[in-house]
């Protein structure tokens, strides 16, 4: 049977794995995609700033689209606003053989990035990973 065929019959939820370099180590970090975002990209939140984000994607499969729906996947408890924003893509570079840094900026200009912003500064202190999912437009 083609592999193909057999990947787009799949009904449970994804999994990517990325090893995100930390100082002198790689730290291991999973996203679970949930089964709508199927076709969008993993990332990881690298950082914020009120003009946009940088968030760490698989480099074996490289964002191609110019403009993207960021949704990020929030567990239960972990304080963070729920967030969904519009991005356009600036620029994307290898990090590693396995990780591309990409650098996105807002496309909406209401008040939610500052809400998040002030969430994501409270998890970057505590080491916290936030993960998200990128949807073509």
């Amino acid at each position: 049977m083609n592999q193909q065929a057999t990947i787009d019959k799949r009904k449970d939820q994804r999994v990517e794995f990325f090893l995100i370099p930390v100082e002198r180590e790689q730290v291991p970090v999973w996203v679970f995609k949930p089964e709508q975002d199927i076709e969008g990209h993993a990332g990881v939140v690298a950082n914020v700033s009120k003009g946009g984000l940088q968030i760490l994607t698989n480099a074996e499969v490289p964002l191609a689209a110019g403009r993207y729906q960021l949704k990020l996947l929030l567990d239960e408890g972990q304080g963070i606003q729920p967030f969904s924003a519009q991005l356009r893509r600036a620029w994307s570079e290898s990090l590693t053989a396995l990780v591309d840094v990409n650098g996105f900026e807002y496309l909406d200009s209401d008040n939610s990035a500052a809400e998040f912003l002030s969430s994501f500064e409270r998890f970057a202190q505590r080491k916290v990973w936030v993960r998200c999912v990128l949807l073509p437009l």
